[in-house]
Protein backbone atom coordinates (compact mmCIF):
# COMPACT_ATOMS: atom_id res chain seq x y z
CA UNK A 1 0.00 0.00 0.00
CA UNK A 2 1.53 3.29 -1.08
CA UNK A 3 2.32 5.80 1.83
CA UNK A 4 0.38 8.30 2.69
CA UNK A 5 2.13 11.79 1.62
CA UNK A 6 -0.32 14.04 2.57
CA UNK A 7 -0.87 16.42 5.44
CA UNK A 8 -4.06 15.85 7.37
CA UNK A 9 -5.76 18.99 10.01
CA UNK A 10 -6.83 17.31 12.91
CA UNK A 11 -10.45 18.29 12.94
CA UNK A 12 -11.93 20.41 16.27
CA UNK A 13 -13.40 17.78 17.84
CA UNK A 14 -10.74 15.74 17.93
CA UNK A 15 -8.72 18.58 19.61
CA UNK A 16 -11.19 19.10 21.86
CA UNK A 17 -11.03 15.54 23.34
CA UNK A 18 -7.58 15.62 23.16
CA UNK A 19 -7.30 18.88 25.40
CA UNK A 20 -9.85 17.35 27.77
CA UNK A 21 -8.44 13.96 27.97
CA UNK A 22 -4.97 15.79 29.05
CA UNK A 23 -6.51 17.45 32.02
CA UNK A 24 -7.84 13.81 33.31
CA UNK A 25 -4.82 12.98 35.55
CA UNK A 26 -5.18 16.33 37.21
CA UNK A 27 -8.72 16.23 37.58
CA UNK A 28 -8.69 12.34 39.19
CA UNK A 29 -5.58 13.76 41.60
CA UNK A 30 -7.73 16.56 42.93
CA UNK A 31 -10.71 13.72 43.65
CA UNK A 32 -8.55 11.93 45.37
CA UNK A 33 -7.73 15.37 47.33
CA UNK A 34 -11.18 16.12 48.04
CA UNK A 35 -11.74 12.37 48.99
CA UNK A 36 -8.68 13.23 51.40
CA UNK A 37 -9.18 16.49 53.06
CA UNK A 38 -13.44 15.53 53.51
CA UNK A 39 -12.20 12.46 55.17
CA UNK A 40 -9.91 14.31 57.52
CA UNK A 41 -12.52 16.84 58.82
CA UNK A 42 -15.10 14.32 59.15
CA UNK A 43 -12.52 13.26 61.93
CA UNK A 44 -11.49 16.37 63.02
CA UNK A 45 -13.07 15.78 66.52
CA UNK A 46 -10.15 13.75 67.58
CA UNK A 47 -7.87 15.70 66.23
CA UNK A 48 -6.40 19.03 67.94
CA UNK A 49 -5.82 21.85 65.67
CA UNK A 50 -2.83 21.46 64.90
CA UNK A 51 -2.46 18.24 64.17
CA UNK A 52 -6.05 19.24 61.31
CA UNK A 53 -3.82 21.79 59.78
CA UNK A 54 -0.64 19.87 59.58
CA UNK A 55 -2.76 16.53 57.61
CA UNK A 56 -4.66 19.45 55.78
CA UNK A 57 -1.36 21.14 54.53
CA UNK A 58 0.82 17.87 53.49
CA UNK A 59 -2.27 16.42 51.71
CA UNK A 60 -2.40 20.20 49.87
CA UNK A 61 1.41 19.55 48.79
CA UNK A 62 0.83 16.34 47.44
CA UNK A 63 -1.49 17.56 45.81
CA UNK A 64 0.62 20.63 44.37
CA UNK A 65 3.67 18.51 43.89
CA UNK A 66 1.99 15.64 41.24
CA UNK A 67 0.16 18.70 39.43
CA UNK A 68 3.44 20.67 38.80
CA UNK A 69 5.42 17.57 37.97
CA UNK A 70 2.45 16.56 35.99
CA UNK A 71 2.71 19.63 33.87
CA UNK A 72 6.31 19.87 33.21
CA UNK A 73 6.29 16.08 32.01
CA UNK A 74 3.85 16.77 29.83
CA UNK A 75 5.36 20.19 28.60
CA UNK A 76 8.49 18.27 27.64
CA UNK A 77 6.84 15.51 26.26
CA UNK A 78 5.12 17.95 23.96
CA UNK A 79 7.81 20.09 23.34
CA UNK A 80 9.78 17.33 21.97
CA UNK A 81 7.62 14.48 19.90
CA UNK A 82 4.29 16.58 19.51
CA UNK A 83 3.04 14.14 21.97
CA UNK A 84 0.25 14.07 24.99
CA UNK A 85 -2.09 11.33 26.38
CA UNK A 86 -4.62 12.94 24.44
CA UNK A 87 -2.41 13.21 21.29
CA UNK A 88 -1.60 9.36 21.29
CA UNK A 89 -5.22 8.68 22.48
CA UNK A 90 -6.76 10.28 19.17
CA UNK A 91 -3.62 9.74 16.45
CA UNK A 92 -2.60 13.76 16.88
CA UNK A 93 0.77 15.42 17.37
CA UNK A 94 1.72 19.15 18.06
CA UNK A 95 4.15 20.65 15.73
CA UNK A 96 5.98 24.09 14.84
CA UNK A 97 4.53 25.59 11.18
CA UNK A 98 7.61 24.01 9.83
CA UNK A 99 6.09 20.65 10.67
CA UNK A 100 8.79 19.84 13.57
CA UNK A 101 8.77 19.74 17.44
CA UNK A 102 7.40 22.70 18.47
CA UNK A 103 9.90 23.29 21.40
CA UNK A 104 9.55 24.32 25.07
CA UNK A 105 8.76 28.46 24.30
CA UNK A 106 5.70 27.42 21.71
CA UNK A 107 4.11 24.56 24.34
CA UNK A 108 4.15 26.79 27.24
CA UNK A 109 2.14 29.56 24.99
CA UNK A 110 -0.34 27.51 23.64
CA UNK A 111 -0.76 25.42 26.93
CA UNK A 112 -0.70 29.26 29.35
CA UNK A 113 -3.40 30.25 27.00
CA UNK A 114 -5.74 27.65 27.51
CA UNK A 115 -5.18 27.60 31.13
CA UNK A 116 -5.57 31.79 30.87
CA UNK A 117 -9.32 31.14 29.42
CA UNK A 118 -10.08 29.01 32.59
CA UNK A 119 -11.31 32.74 33.96
CA UNK A 120 -14.31 31.62 32.14
CA UNK A 121 -14.78 28.49 33.92
CA UNK A 122 -15.30 25.62 31.69
CA UNK A 123 -16.53 27.61 28.77
CA UNK A 124 -13.59 29.30 28.37
CA UNK A 125 -11.12 26.62 27.65
CA UNK A 126 -13.52 24.38 25.41
CA UNK A 127 -14.06 27.74 23.25
CA UNK A 128 -10.29 27.94 23.09
CA UNK A 129 -9.63 24.46 21.87
CA UNK A 130 -12.36 25.00 18.94
CA UNK A 131 -11.16 28.31 18.28
CA UNK A 132 -9.76 26.85 15.06
CA UNK A 133 -13.13 26.36 13.98
CA UNK A 134 -13.26 30.42 13.09
CA UNK A 135 -9.93 30.13 11.37
CA UNK A 136 -10.06 30.86 7.51
CA UNK A 137 -7.17 28.93 6.46
CA UNK A 138 -8.39 25.89 6.22
CA UNK A 139 -9.15 25.57 9.68
CA UNK A 140 -5.82 24.60 11.12
CA UNK A 141 -5.15 26.89 13.86
CA UNK A 142 -7.04 27.97 16.95
CA UNK A 143 -6.26 31.44 18.28
CA UNK A 144 -3.25 29.52 20.95
CA UNK A 145 -1.79 27.68 18.02
CA UNK A 146 -1.85 31.24 16.15
CA UNK A 147 -0.01 32.90 18.98
CA UNK A 148 2.23 30.04 19.36
CA UNK A 149 2.64 29.65 15.78
CA UNK A 150 1.73 25.63 16.22
CA UNK A 151 -0.13 23.12 14.25
CA UNK A 152 -2.20 20.01 15.02
CA UNK A 153 -1.82 17.33 12.28
CA UNK A 154 -4.00 14.21 12.56
CA UNK A 155 -1.49 11.04 11.98
CA UNK A 156 -4.16 8.68 11.28
CA UNK A 157 -5.46 10.42 8.53
CA UNK A 158 -1.86 11.67 6.98
CA UNK A 159 2.01 12.06 7.39
CA UNK A 160 3.25 12.42 10.57
CA UNK A 161 5.79 15.57 9.49
CA UNK A 162 7.83 14.64 13.01
CA UNK A 163 9.32 11.76 10.81
CA UNK A 164 9.04 12.35 7.68
CA UNK A 165 11.15 15.46 7.40
CA UNK A 166 8.70 18.37 7.94
CA UNK A 167 6.00 19.73 6.30
CA UNK A 168 8.25 19.93 3.39
CA UNK A 169 9.32 16.01 3.79
CA UNK A 170 9.14 13.34 0.68
CA UNK A 171 7.33 13.61 -2.37
CA UNK A 172 6.38 11.15 -4.64
CA UNK A 173 5.82 13.54 -7.57
CA UNK A 174 8.37 16.64 -7.85
CA UNK A 175 11.65 16.09 -9.38
CA UNK A 176 14.26 16.58 -7.30
CA UNK A 177 12.48 15.39 -4.02
CA UNK A 178 13.77 13.57 -0.60
CA UNK A 179 13.31 10.73 -2.52
CA UNK A 180 13.35 9.66 -6.30
CA UNK A 181 12.02 6.23 -7.48
CA UNK A 182 13.71 3.61 -6.64
CA UNK A 183 14.98 4.68 -3.06
CA UNK A 184 13.71 3.59 -0.09
CA UNK A 185 10.92 6.03 1.47
CA UNK A 186 9.42 6.49 -2.07
CA UNK A 187 6.10 5.23 -2.68
CA UNK A 188 6.68 3.33 -5.22
CA UNK A 189 9.66 1.70 -3.56
CA UNK A 190 9.60 -1.72 -4.54
CA UNK A 191 7.21 -1.24 -7.57
CA UNK A 192 10.08 -1.61 -10.27
CA UNK A 193 9.67 1.75 -11.56
CA UNK A 194 13.17 2.97 -11.14
CA UNK A 195 13.35 6.25 -12.57
CA UNK A 196 10.89 9.56 -13.86
CA UNK A 197 9.69 8.86 -17.35
CA UNK A 198 10.94 11.11 -19.86
CA UNK A 199 10.11 15.11 -19.70
CA UNK A 200 9.27 16.76 -22.86
CA UNK A 201 11.54 19.72 -23.41
CA UNK A 202 10.11 22.58 -21.04
CA UNK A 203 8.71 25.51 -22.69
CA UNK A 204 9.82 29.29 -22.70
CA UNK A 205 7.96 30.94 -19.34
CA UNK A 206 5.21 33.12 -19.56
CA UNK A 207 0.98 33.81 -19.63
CA UNK A 208 -0.26 30.68 -20.52
CA UNK A 209 -2.55 31.88 -23.55
CA UNK A 210 -3.81 27.93 -24.70
CA UNK A 211 -3.09 24.35 -24.59
CA UNK A 212 -2.01 22.07 -27.05
CA UNK A 213 -4.80 19.93 -29.24
CA UNK A 214 -5.03 16.46 -28.83
CA UNK A 215 -3.18 16.08 -32.33
CA UNK A 216 -0.08 18.18 -33.11
CA UNK A 217 -0.36 20.14 -35.93
CA UNK A 218 1.89 21.54 -38.99
CA UNK A 219 2.80 25.46 -37.93
CA UNK A 220 -0.23 26.67 -40.83
CA UNK A 221 -3.06 25.42 -38.69
CA UNK A 222 -1.90 26.56 -35.60
CA UNK A 223 -4.57 29.21 -35.28
CA UNK A 224 -7.26 25.98 -36.13
CA UNK A 225 -4.88 23.60 -33.05
CA UNK A 226 -5.72 26.34 -30.98
CA UNK A 227 -9.32 26.40 -31.52
CA UNK A 228 -9.98 22.70 -30.31
CA UNK A 229 -9.80 19.31 -31.72
CA UNK A 230 -10.74 19.32 -35.83
CA UNK A 231 -14.14 18.25 -36.65
CA UNK A 232 -14.62 16.85 -40.16
CA UNK A 233 -13.32 17.73 -43.09
CA UNK A 234 -14.50 20.57 -45.16
CA UNK A 235 -14.88 19.79 -48.88
CA UNK A 236 -11.91 20.51 -50.73
CA UNK A 237 -12.65 23.41 -53.28
CA UNK A 238 -13.00 21.75 -57.18
CA UNK A 239 -10.72 22.47 -59.83
CA UNK A 240 -10.67 25.43 -62.05
CA UNK A 241 -12.20 25.65 -65.04
CA UNK A 242 -10.40 25.66 -67.99
CA UNK A 243 -9.33 28.58 -70.25
CA UNK A 244 -12.43 29.73 -72.51
CA UNK A 245 -9.73 28.74 -74.85
CA UNK A 246 -9.34 24.90 -74.68
CA UNK A 247 -13.42 24.68 -74.01
CA UNK A 248 -14.99 23.18 -77.24
CA UNK A 249 -17.36 25.87 -78.87
CA UNK A 250 -20.12 22.90 -79.40
CA UNK A 251 -21.37 22.07 -75.51
CA UNK A 252 -21.42 25.46 -73.32
CA UNK A 253 -18.85 25.74 -70.70
CA UNK A 254 -19.79 23.83 -67.22
CA UNK A 255 -20.09 26.06 -64.04
CA UNK A 256 -17.27 24.78 -61.84
CA UNK A 257 -19.30 22.45 -59.04
CA UNK A 258 -20.56 23.68 -55.76
CA UNK A 259 -18.69 22.75 -52.47
CA UNK A 260 -20.85 19.35 -50.78
CA UNK A 261 -23.57 20.84 -48.96
CA UNK A 262 -22.81 20.61 -45.16
CA UNK A 263 -25.27 19.64 -42.61
CA UNK A 264 -25.97 22.59 -39.67
CA UNK A 265 -24.26 21.76 -35.81
CA UNK A 266 -27.87 22.07 -35.20
CA UNK A 267 -29.28 19.87 -37.37
CA UNK A 268 -31.89 20.15 -40.23
CA UNK A 269 -31.94 20.01 -43.99
CA UNK A 270 -28.19 20.07 -45.33
CA UNK A 271 -27.40 24.01 -47.20
CA UNK A 272 -24.83 25.13 -49.59
CA UNK A 273 -22.44 26.80 -47.65
CA UNK A 274 -19.01 28.98 -48.70
CA UNK A 275 -15.81 26.61 -48.01
CA UNK A 276 -14.97 29.26 -45.50
CA UNK A 277 -17.95 29.42 -43.74
CA UNK A 278 -17.88 25.80 -43.92
CA UNK A 279 -14.36 25.35 -41.71
CA UNK A 280 -15.61 28.27 -39.30
CA UNK A 281 -18.96 26.96 -38.44
CA UNK A 282 -17.22 23.38 -38.18
CA UNK A 283 -14.34 24.98 -35.60
CA UNK A 284 -17.03 27.08 -33.80
CA UNK A 285 -19.40 23.37 -33.29
CA UNK A 286 -16.18 21.53 -32.01
CA UNK A 287 -15.49 24.62 -29.73
CA UNK A 288 -19.27 24.81 -28.47
CA UNK A 289 -19.10 21.34 -28.33
CA UNK A 290 -16.22 21.12 -25.90
CA UNK A 291 -17.33 24.15 -23.79
CA UNK A 292 -20.44 22.41 -22.75
CA UNK A 293 -18.19 19.82 -20.86
CA UNK A 294 -16.07 20.40 -18.21
CA UNK A 295 -14.31 18.52 -15.38
CA UNK A 296 -15.34 18.14 -11.81
CA UNK A 297 -12.26 18.10 -9.37
CA UNK A 298 -12.41 16.79 -5.97
CA UNK A 299 -9.52 17.72 -3.87
CA UNK A 300 -7.94 15.32 -1.13
CA UNK A 301 -9.82 17.92 1.24
CA UNK A 302 -12.92 17.19 0.34
CA UNK A 303 -13.43 20.52 -1.54
CA UNK A 304 -15.46 20.25 -5.49
CA UNK A 305 -14.37 22.20 -8.24
CA UNK A 306 -16.65 22.12 -11.42
CA UNK A 307 -14.37 23.68 -13.66
CA UNK A 308 -15.99 24.51 -17.59
CA UNK A 309 -13.07 26.31 -19.19
CA UNK A 310 -9.80 27.37 -17.42
CA UNK A 311 -8.62 28.26 -13.61
CA UNK A 312 -5.21 28.74 -11.77
CA UNK A 313 -4.71 26.90 -8.88
CA UNK A 314 -2.50 27.91 -6.07
CA UNK A 315 -2.47 29.34 -2.49
CA UNK A 316 -3.08 32.83 -4.27
CA UNK A 317 -3.29 32.57 -7.64
CA UNK A 318 -2.78 35.74 -9.48
CA UNK A 319 -2.94 35.71 -13.65
CA UNK A 320 -0.05 37.43 -15.32
CA UNK A 321 -0.05 40.22 -17.38
CA UNK A 322 -2.16 39.25 -20.98
CA UNK A 323 -3.43 36.01 -19.24
CA UNK A 324 -7.07 35.47 -19.63
CA UNK A 325 -8.32 32.73 -17.08
CA UNK A 326 -11.61 32.21 -16.12
CA UNK A 327 -11.24 31.23 -12.16
CA UNK A 328 -9.11 31.72 -9.78
CA UNK A 329 -9.06 28.79 -6.77
CA UNK A 330 -7.53 29.44 -3.38
CA UNK A 331 -6.24 26.26 -2.23
CA UNK A 332 -5.14 27.64 1.42
CA UNK A 333 -2.83 24.42 2.16
CA UNK A 334 -1.67 23.87 5.71
CA UNK A 335 1.39 22.26 4.73
CA UNK A 336 2.73 25.38 2.46
CA UNK A 337 3.56 22.80 -0.16
CA UNK A 338 1.49 24.97 -2.87
CA UNK A 339 2.70 27.65 -4.47
CA UNK A 340 1.15 31.41 -4.57
CA UNK A 341 0.20 30.43 -8.11
CA UNK A 342 0.78 26.39 -8.90
CA UNK A 343 -1.38 25.16 -12.19
CA UNK A 344 -2.96 26.15 -15.06
CA UNK A 345 -6.31 24.06 -15.86
CA UNK A 346 -8.29 23.98 -19.01
CA UNK A 347 -11.18 21.70 -19.19
CA UNK A 348 -11.79 19.93 -22.52
CA UNK A 349 -14.16 17.15 -23.56
CA UNK A 350 -12.33 14.04 -21.83
CA UNK A 351 -10.70 15.93 -18.65
CA UNK A 352 -8.06 18.46 -18.69
CA UNK A 353 -5.30 20.14 -19.10
CA UNK A 354 -2.33 20.76 -16.92
CA UNK A 355 0.51 23.30 -16.46
CA UNK A 356 2.41 23.85 -13.70
CA UNK A 357 3.50 26.85 -13.11
CA UNK A 358 7.36 26.71 -12.22
CA UNK A 359 6.25 25.56 -8.69
CA UNK A 360 8.80 25.00 -5.86
CA UNK A 361 7.32 21.40 -5.08
CA UNK A 362 6.26 20.54 -8.39
CA UNK A 363 3.20 18.07 -9.94
CA UNK A 364 2.40 14.96 -11.70
CA UNK A 365 -0.23 13.12 -13.00
CA UNK A 366 -1.16 9.62 -11.63
CA UNK A 367 -2.64 7.48 -14.71
CA UNK A 368 -5.66 4.69 -14.19
CA UNK A 369 -2.47 2.82 -13.84
CA UNK A 370 -1.22 3.53 -10.98
CA UNK A 371 2.10 5.18 -12.39
CA UNK A 372 2.86 8.91 -11.48
CA UNK A 373 4.57 10.84 -13.67
CA UNK A 374 6.56 14.66 -12.80
CA UNK A 375 5.14 17.63 -15.16
CA UNK A 376 8.08 19.84 -16.53
CA UNK A 377 7.46 23.72 -15.74
CA UNK A 378 5.60 25.42 -18.74
CA UNK A 379 4.76 22.01 -20.51
CA UNK A 380 1.36 21.11 -20.60
CA UNK A 381 -0.02 17.52 -20.30
CA UNK A 382 -3.81 15.96 -20.40
CA UNK A 383 -5.17 14.06 -17.43
CA UNK A 384 -8.22 12.16 -18.34
CA UNK A 385 -11.45 11.59 -16.45
CA UNK A 386 -10.45 8.88 -13.51
CA UNK A 387 -6.99 10.69 -12.75
CA UNK A 388 -5.00 12.06 -10.16
CA UNK A 389 -3.46 15.37 -10.34
CA UNK A 390 -0.72 16.20 -7.67
CA UNK A 391 0.26 19.51 -6.93
CA UNK A 392 2.68 19.87 -3.88
CA UNK A 393 1.30 17.65 -1.32
CA UNK A 394 -1.92 17.95 -2.39
CA UNK A 395 -4.27 16.25 -5.26
CA UNK A 396 -7.37 16.54 -6.73
CA UNK A 397 -9.23 13.72 -9.06
CA UNK A 398 -10.73 14.24 -12.41
CA UNK A 399 -14.20 13.12 -13.33
CA UNK A 400 -16.96 14.30 -15.60
CA UNK A 401 -18.88 17.77 -14.19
Amino acid sequence: MAQNLNLANAVAAKRLVAGLLDIVPVLLAMMIYFSATSSTFSGAGYLSTGELLAETATVSMVLTVFVLAYAVVLWGWEAGTGKTPGNLALGLRTADEDGFAPGWGKVFIRRALVWISGIVPVVGPIIMLLSNLWDPNHQRQGWHDKAAHTLVVDVNQGRNPLLTGGLFGPSAFAPGGVTAPGQPGHPDYGSGQAEWPALAQETAGGPITGVPGMNPQPSGAASAAAAGPPGPRAPMPAPAAAPPAAVPAAPPAAAPPAPEPVAPAAGGEPVGVDEDEAEYTQLRSAAVAQAVHGARLRFDDGQIMVLESTALVGRNPAAQDGEDVAELFNYADMGRSVSKTHLHLAADSSGLWVTDRNSTNGSGITGTDGIRKPLAAGQSQHAEYGETVYFGDRYFVVSPA
